[in-house]
């Protein structure tokens, strides 16, 4: 009977601490259930913050409420949120600051063009009245030259003619870059083009006794516009012309595969280095100064405009202290 009463108590007990284990469980998953609930509502809320963000909505910021068993995490987030619209800032700023600045820039180029196209404009007057009294001169208007006023007036009407090209490459500048190159194609004999622009540049290469030679192994007609091909072709050999050794020559060439020409110029002097050659077609460039020569830096800039403006393309080879030639690339 004692042994009864023992069994019974025993299993009372065990009744009584199972009992306590359970409600122990219970509360423990329930408190288990509520935090798991909070971590879900603390991740939608991430989630929810950083996709406004993402979205470019930098007002959004997390409930540092539903944080409560996490806060110096909500506030690390929004304190990160804070930094980015502080950066965002900062940067419209500074981006506010740099338009301005370009803007003033862009008026001071304006400025800088509008004065050049005037001041060449203005020039241009006197520099063809001298062009036209030095040749009423050649031509005895005035009354009979000897042969060393003849010689000395010649180099006057050939200087003049340098200062003609020059303020028309100025004013053509100017003119393309204020409306787009429109060309008027025509079909064009290439070898007369060159042949003539040669003849026109003669004097130029005469007064360093420089001698123009012209090849050619192409003998078909190319539509072209005639009027900035020419323009190209005298900046070219104008070009040529001012970095040859005097008593040296000046080759041009015409050539040609399936698809292009090739009009070649090729002068024997300066050269040009590697490192300069990327730059020679850009505006205001120029190496003429290294050689004490006078130069805009606008001639080559126009000339691979227009050429550009034909589908084509200009290159350069030149070898060091021997020659350079110009390789202008036309579609046929």
């Amino acid at each position: 009977m004692q042994t009864v009463n023992s069994l019974v108590l025993i299993l009372f007990v065990a009744f009584i601490v199972l009992s306590f284990f359970a409600v122990y469980l219970i509360f423990k998953y329930r408190k288990l259930k509520n935090t798991f609930r909070n971590h879900k509502k603390m991740l939608r809320s991430i989630l929810k913050t950083i996709n406004s963000v993402r979205y470019g909505n930098l007002y959004e910021r997390v409930n540092e409420e539903t944080f409560s068993l996490m806060p110096n995490f909500a506030q690390s987030i929004n304190s990160m949120i804070d930094s980015i619209v502080d950066r965002e800032n900062m940067i419209k700023e500074y981006q506010n600051d740099l338009n301005k600045k370009i803007e003033a820039l862009k008026e001071i180029e304006q400025l800088k063009e509008d004065f050049v196209a005037t001041l060449t404009h203005d020039l241009k007057v006197p520099i063809m009245a001298e062009k036209n009294m030095l040749s009423f001169l050649l031509d005895n208007r005035f009354g009979e030259l000897n042969d060393n006023q003849k010689e000395a007036v010649q180099h006057l009407k050939n200087s003049n003619k340098e200062l003609v090209e020059l303020v028309e490459i100025i004013l053509e500048t100017y003119k393309l870059n204020e409306t787009k190159i429109e060309l008027t194609k025509e079909k064009t004999d290439i070898n007369s083009l060159l042949q003539e622009t040669l003849e026109e540049m003669r004097p130029i290469s005469d007064s360093d006794n420089i001698t123009l030679n012209f090849y050619t192994e192409f003998y078909s007609d190319i539509l072209l516009d005639k009027f900035y091909i020419k323009r190209v072709l005298k900046n070219l050999i104008l070009n040529a012309i001012s970095f040859s050794n005097p008593y040296s020559k000046i080759d041009t060439a015409v050539c040609n595969d399936d698809k292009n020409i090739y009009l070649k110029i090729t002068n024997y002097g300066k050269s040009i280095k590697k490192e300069d050659i990327k730059h020679v077609f850009d505006k205001y460039y120029t190496t003429a100064k290294k050689f004490r020569k006078v130069g805009t830096g606008l001639g080559l800039y126009l000339s691979n405009k227009i050429v550009k403006a034909h589908k084509g393309k200009i290159s350069i080879e030149s070898e060091e202290n021997k020659n350079t030639t110009f390789i202008v690339v036309l579609p046929r």
